[in-house]
């Protein structure tokens, strides 16, 4: 079957799941009460737009040269059928070299579209749509391939390194689901948007719901997601309604009438909450996750209940259509069953629903090595518990798909990344990488090069044996590039043969065996890098009862903190306004005032090297000692928003803003003489040369002085003795 007809058969293939999508959208607006609340109730499409910039993409992508191609993985939610996807394109191309160029774009391996460019630059986007069959990987592999020659000579360089196709990372990637189908916590899982909105009770939490929510917020943000926690509003609080939609059919419900006129609106009454959470994903208390409690319930049920009395009195229809809504559309905040995590509806939405007092368990689930079990629709988590090897070897598998088999024509990659505490066990880090790799030779036989990397340093490489056996390569890691997050890259390039200039470039398999793992010793570490070794076990989450009392605010600084040090939320314990007690710990202090002790002092070789004042809006990480153990200390001046997520690699001590990082500082090792030393790459013997030469001369001198003082006795001894 020919790539067109495999794309034309899966397009008809989703043509009920696409008829079904698209079916609520083709209603008219509901022109009464009771209408309006029936048609939410029906309308259980969910509508996701992510941009490449989103998934990481902060730079344009480029294509250059001969052949280039690159594969976007689209994350859609797996198992799941979805309607209207398409991914509006924003690309430009640049020709420098004459010749002639071609664009083209492929769905999971199929061509969708081609276009030959002739032009020295224009637009090359476009808006290409994506068939609608469930994934089960839980996204789109979206093709882009550019190519461009110079003539028609084939036997001449053909390289044309000045022809580039620019994919812009504001490029968007919409679909459409129906919040039926995702009827499992794995579906919901893989359902969260880019930027998932949390819920919590309000402004001020108590301890359970925010340790609840930290948890929850940094196993999110660990898988690549960005976390934004919402306090479920009171009266007297004011919400921005900007871009909230009110229907005309529920104008004449007072709540609903105080909502519509947009902008910055003060709540006047429990019922104008409860029609916020009514408006779902066309008013500002859209979530997807909540973070569920007693308080959280009760709260909710007021203001709903509020809500209900002004839609009873608008009529017997509109009173029962809301109350088979709110049963429906609404389950979430229900009084019935308690499971530990489940999925539910908020606003018609699909919501992940955790429960308060399992927040230990309910994060070990989330976590990356357990989430996929989620398979039910309402789970009793009894223990979820991060698996800590006792050996001294731990695959790389464990973390991802790391071993099997790839074609290599000209260069292939394939990665895993990694807490250090995920793997770092009393005391032990990664020293070595031990890789099990197998290559087929090319046709001219002759190996593939594979190229080890740890965190982006090429730590060793090494042509693989011809005859296509499997063998094993030790990388050792240096400290140096250990960090709170690691990944292990392994790159294998090939020098494409053609024996003759117009055979085409072949590809030729590599395979990463099972066995490939990351060797723990009692390696020395510094800095971060030992303190997330120390967050990774039993450790304190110590915080101030004021950040308590301000929890949105404070809940996206404790995430990102948390992830950007390596702290575990699986093995951590809230202490408000308590002190460490024989354990490490990860503190926060609440913010200082910048006029008065808002200073910043660093030391170097026990003597002050930078002692400033007046710092705003910014915040220090600081590496510490307390009763004995040593932790890691967040500090700020003024109120920094710490908006990005970001890593914290280097040093000791690392000066923060909005932005994320500005500058590390190791105070242990302020001159880089300790780090140049231990990163030197040279055998022990091999650094020591000269200390060895003077060694084995003084040695050998030795033997020359007690050999000539032995000649000199024997010729001095007396004859016939």
């Amino acid at each position: 079957m020919t790539p067109i007809a495999r794309l034309s058969a899966r397009r008809w293939r989703s043509l009920p799941f696409v008829l079904a999508l698209a079916w609520p959208w083709a209603a008219g607006a509901a022109d009464s009460v009771a209408g309006q609340f029936a048609e939410w109730n029906g309308a259980t499409i969910v509508t996701r737009e992510v941009r490449l910039r989103e998934l990481g993409f902060a730079q344009p992508l480029v294509l250059a040269g001969r052949d280039d191609r690159r594969e976007l993985y689209l994350p859609v939610p797996a198992g799941v059928p979805t309607a209207g996807a398409e991914l509006a394109l924003e690309a430009r191309y640049l020709r420098g070299h004459p010749g002639r160029s071609a664009l083209q774009l492929a769905v999971d391996g199929d061509p969708v579209f081609a276009r030959t460019v002739i032009d020295a630059q224009g637009d090359a986007g476009r808006t290409v749509g994506i068939d609608g069959l469930p994934r089960d990987s839980g996204f789109v592999r979206f093709g882009i391939g550019w190519w461009s020659v110079v003539s028609e000579e084939r036997c001449a360089d053909q390289g044309a390194p000045g022809n580039t196709l620019r994919v812009s990372p504001d490029s968007r990637f919409r679909y459409r689901f129906d919040a039926a189908a995702v009827d499992t916590v794995a579906k919901a899982w893989g359902a969260l948007p880019g930027r998932v909105r949390l819920l919590v009770q309000g402004r001020r939490l108590a301890a359970p719901a925010y340790d609840a929510a930290w948890r929850i917020g940094a196993v999110i943000e660990n898988a690549g997601r960005r976390v934004e926690v919402v306090a479920l509003p009171a009266v007297g609080d004011r919400v921005a309604l900007a871009g909230a939609a009110v229907p005309e059919s529920l104008r004449t419900i007072p709540a609903f009438a105080a909502l519509a006129g947009g902008g910055e609106h003060r709540l006047a009454s429990a019922a104008e909450v409860g029609a916020l959470l009514a408006l779902g994903q066309t008013g500002p208390l859209a979530v997807d996750v909540v973070i569920a409690d007693d308080a959280l319930r009760a709260a909710a049920t007021a203001a709903l209940d509020a809500l209900a009395i002004e839609v009873n009195a608008t009529g017997p229809d509109a009173a029962t259509a809301y109350a088979r809504w709110r049963g429906q559309a609404m389950s979430a905040f229900a009084a019935g069953s308690r499971a530990d995590l489940a999925v539910a509806r908020a606003g018609g939405l699909p919501v992940l629903v955790a429960e308060a007092a399992a927040a230990a368990r309910v994060a070990g689930l989330l976590d990356a090595q357990w989430r996929a079990y989620a398979q039910g629709q309402a789970l009793t988590v009894a223990a979820a518990e991060p698996v800590q090897s006792g050996q001294d070897r731990v695959r790389l598998d464990r973390f991802g798909a790391m071993s099997g088999s790839l074609e290599v024509a000209t260069r292939a990659d394939r990665s895993i990344s990694f807490d250090l505490g995920a793997v770092a066990a009393d005391g032990r880090l990664p020293e070595e990488v031990v890789l099990d790799l197998a290559g087929a030779p090319d046709a001219a036989d002759e190996g593939v090069v594979a190229s080890v990397f740890f965190n982006d340093y090429l730590l060793g490489a090494r042509v693989l044996e011809r005859k296509g056996q499997a063998q094993r390569i030790r990388v050792p890691v240096p400290a140096y590039a250990l960090a709170a997050r690691n990944q292990v890259r392994v790159s294998f390039l090939r020098q494409p043969e053609r024996r003759y200039c117009h055979d085409p470039v072949t590809a030729y398999p590599v395979s990463i065996l099972p066995g490939s793992h990351i060797r723990l010793g009692h390696g020395r570490a510094s800095g971060f890098a030992a303190a997330a070794a120390q967050l990774a076990g039993p450790y304190r989450l110590q915080l101030p009862q004021a950040w308590l009392d301000d929890a949105p605010a404070s809940l996206s600084k404790v995430i990102r903190v948390a992830n950007a040090v390596g702290a575990s939320p699986l093995r951590a314990e809230l202490a408000v306004d308590g002190a460490a007690a024989g354990c490490a710990f990860l503190s926060f202090a609440a913010a200082a005032d910048p006029g008065k002790d808002g200073r910043l002092v660093l030391a170097a070789d026990g003597r002050t090297v930078l002692d400033l004042g007046g710092l705003r809006d910014a915040a220090v990480v600081e590496v510490v000692e307390q009763g004995g153990q040593a932790g890691v200390s967040y500090r700020e001046f003024g109120a920094p928003r710490l908006e990005s997520p970001f890593r914290l690699v280097r040093g000791s001590v690392a000066l923060l803003d909005g932005r994320g990082l500005v500058q590390d500082y190791d105070a242990q090792d302020p001159s880089g003489a300790r780090l140049a030393e231990e990163g030197n790459p040279e055998p022990a013997w091999q650094r020591h040369m000269v200390w060895l030469l003077v060694l084995v001369g003084a040695v050998a001198f030795l033997l020359l002085a007690a050999r000539v003082a032995q000649v000199r006795r024997r010729r001095a001894a007396p004859k016939g003795h």
